[in-house]
Formats: structure tokens, C-alpha cells, sequence
């Protein structure tokens, strides 16, 4: 387990005892960090081995949940909302930074987290929104939500709900406040595969996995975001939200998905960026237009080896097929933006991606890494190529 290596390998070693105290153990074993790998590690599998196996699992998780926030996108949400700041900053790594939080800000990590879950599903297919169509301005009602979530999933014990306010930045740069509902609801038993070291044999365990569900009201535009990986879920969870939550009978009017605005890429506009984001070239390698009259298409891309040397617009010039820049007969409903990141220390070479875009609300944002889709969206947004 990669996270175990990293997350002990990094985290002070008080944290680490910290941890194992929170797994039930009354005299935490003593853990060695900051040392080489093969160290830590059999330090970690020492620690791990003495525990029994909920304890053991318990700090698995609480490692694992440490890892997950300790890359760039999980530090930018602890950042925002830890309380203590300097304490926070003065963390010598961001593992460390993750494992303070969780210790003594643990309501801060959790939100984090949830947060986190939410916005990053809306980076992909994993949400709907949908416009309540009557004015609402006072917050959810969760035990009446809960009631009807629980008998709608089965069981007053199998569904957890909780209710924060959060802030979040809209596409005009102003911060919007939004009212973030989080559902937890116990799942159906399975089954877990796991070899087991001490016998060499396969043994199976019974597992009931949780399921989770956001909800986000947004009181000012009377919109509401429903996260949930089941498609099918979303409108029937949306309209259960607005009349047992909300107190709304009439159901909520499904809007369409973010549109993308591609024409912008006609005027060869300027795509900014800067050091701290980890870019050090954007070009656009790939453009596809068609006529808005005959459905007649015409391609104009950049050798992939060559995009960040001589871009589309380049191409174009030298092929004198700029015409279908300014020509109105003819409009982008296909894009690809090369983008170029900074090497990093250890790295042997830098890291790049591509964007791919299709009028009118396609990407393939969900198959580039968590910081990468994060961090595209941001962009998009900034150069005016999408929309809340």
C-alpha cells in the first residue's frame, strides 16, 4: 500500500503516534519517520502488526485519508478553511500539514474532504444540477430529510446527514455562499477478497461499504447540484430534496449541463497563466469547424510533437485557411489545448496534457489526473471557454 509508505515517511513522528492512539491503542508504539524507505517501512509494518484487525484498518484509513489531502488540490481546500493558519503553514510538509488538521481540526478536515468530493464530481459526469422553481431562502430541514432518507434507503441507523455552510469562487471571480448537504448511507453487504500472510491462503471478508451523496443549495439563484454516480438517481433525489427539505412540492427543472463557448478560440486569444499554477506553456493544438449552413467540417491541427513550437493558428497562416477564423458561416465545435507543466525537483521531465473539447459540453477532463482536471477547469473558466 503506496499511501502507507508515503504518509509514514513524512508525517512527524508524534502525529504518527497521535494516529495509532486514535485506532484505540492506550500506549501508542513508538514510529519512526524521516527515515530511508526500507526503515519506515518495516517501522510501519512493526506498528501495524500489533494492532488487532479493526484497529488496524482504523489507522489505515486514517492514513489513507491523510495521503488523499496532501496533494496540491487537498491542500488548496485545507488552506481555505483551517482555523489556526499560522500553526497550519508552520508544518514543514504537506503530509504533515494534512495529519495536523485531521488531529486538531477534525471538523475543518472532514469538510475538506466533502467539499472535495463535491467539486471534483462536477468536474466530470457525476452531478446534475437543477433549478428550484419557487423562491427559497431559509436552510434545510435535515431532520425531516433524514427521516425520508432513511426510510427511502432502509434503516434509521444506515444513513448519516450533515449540513455546513461553504464558499465557493462563480465564474464572474465573486465568492458565492452555498449551503452543502452530506449524505452517508450504509450500503449492501459484499464480499472483500484479501490473502492472508499468516496462512498463505485467500480468505474473504464481509464489507458494507458506504455510499455517499451531495447535495448543494444555492439560496440566492435557487439552484441545486446533486452529486451521486447513479444517473438515473439524481432527478428523483433532486425532487425529494426540494419537497421534503426545502418544503417545495413543484418539482425542480433539470438545467442543462456547463456549455462550452469554442468560438472564443476564433480570435486566437491570449490563454494566461502563471509560475505558481506549474504551467510553463499553454497552445492551442487542434481546431475543428464546422459551416453553420451545409455542415461542411474543415480540420486544422499541429503536429502533437510540435504543438507548443508552432500552434494551430501557425499552421493555418502557413496554409492560408485563416479565413475560417473570421468567417461567421463557420463556427468551432471541436478543441484541443496542449499544455505544458514546469518539471519538478526529482523529476527527470516535465509533465504535459492535452484538452479536448466538444461543442457543446464534452471534455475529457475525467480521464486526466485529479490535479490536472482540477486545475483545467480553473482555466477554462478563466479564459472564458465555459460556464458555471
Amino acid at each position: 500500500m503506496p499511501y502507507l509508505k508515503r504518509a509514514l515517511k513524512h508525517v512527524r513522528d508524534d502525529y504518527c503516534r497521535e494516529l495509532l492512539k486514535r485506532t484505540g491503542v492506550t500506549k501508542a508504539q513508538r514510529v519512526i519517520a524521516y527515515e530511508p524507505e526500507l526503515s519506515t517501512t518495516f517501522d510501519l509494518m512493526d506498528a501495524i502488526g500489533a494492532l488487532d484487525k479493526r484497529q488496524r484498518q482504523a489507522y489505515r484509513d486514517l492514513l489513507r485519508r491523510i495521503d488523499q489531502m496532501a496533494d496540491e488540490v487537498g491542500q488548496e481546500f485545507l488552506a481555505r478553511l483551517v482555523m489556526n493558519k499560522s500553526e497550519y503553514l508552520a508544518q514543514n510538509n504537506p503530509h504533515t500539514r494534512a495529519a495536523w488538521v485531521l488531529l486538531h481540526e477534525q471538523s475543518i478536515f472532514e469538510q475538506a474532504e466533502s467539499e472535495r468530493f463535491a467539486d471534483e464530481a462536477r468536474l466530470t459526469a457525476k452531478w446534475d444540477s437543477f433549478k428550484v422553481l419557487s423562491t427559497v431562502s431559509q436552510l434545510p430541514d435535515l431532520e425531516e430529510l433524514k427521516e425520508y432518507l432513511s426510510q427511502h434507503f432502509g434503516g434509521d441507523d444506515e444513513v448519516l446527514v450533515d449540513l455546513f455552510e461553504r464558499e465557493r469562487p462563480s465564474i464572474d471571480g465573486k465568492i458565492e455562499t452555498l449551503q452543502q448537504v452530506m449524505v452517508y448511507w450504509e450500503g449492501l453487504p459484499s464480499l472483500l477478497k484479501e490473502v492472508s500472510k499468516k496462512k498463505k491462503a485467500l480468505r474473504e471478508t464481509m464489507i458494507r461499504p458506504a455510499r455517499e451523496y451531495a447535495f448543494l443549495w444555492n439560496p440566492k439563484k435557487c439552484e441545486l447540484e446533486v452529486v451521486t454516480r447513479k444517473k438515473q438517481e439524481r432527478e428523483q433525489l433532486a425532487q425529494l430534496f426540494t419537497s421534503k427539505a426545502l418544503g417545495v412540492e413543484e418539482a425542480p427543472e433539470k438545467l442543462k449541463r456547463r456549455q462550452l463557448t469554442l468560438d472564443v478560440l476564433k480570435s486566437k486569444p491570449v490563454l494566461p497563466f502563471n509560475r505558481q499554477e506549474g504551467i510553463k506553456q499553454v497552445s492551442v493544438s487542434y481546431l475543428k469547424f464546422k459551416s453553420t449552413r451545409s455542415d461542411a467540417v474543415y480540420t486544422a491541427q499541429s503536429p502533437a510533437y510540435k504543438a507548443h513550437e508552432k500552434d494551430v493558428y501557425q499552421i493555418m497562416k502557413e496554409d492560408e485557411t485563416e479565413h475560417f477564423l473570421n468567417c461567421d458561416q463557420y463556427s468551432v465545435v471541436e478543441a484541443s489545448i496542449a499544455v505544458k507543466f514546469r518539471k519538478r525537483d526529482g523529476q527527470n521531465r516535465a509533465n504535459s496534457t492535452t484538452i479536448t473539447l466538444k461543442d457543446p459540453c464534452t471534455s475529457n477532463l475525467q480521464d486526466l489526473t485529479e490535479r490536472e482536471r482540477y486545475l483545467s477547469w480553473n482555466k477554462l473558466k478563466e479564459w472564458g471557454l465555459t460556464h458555471d
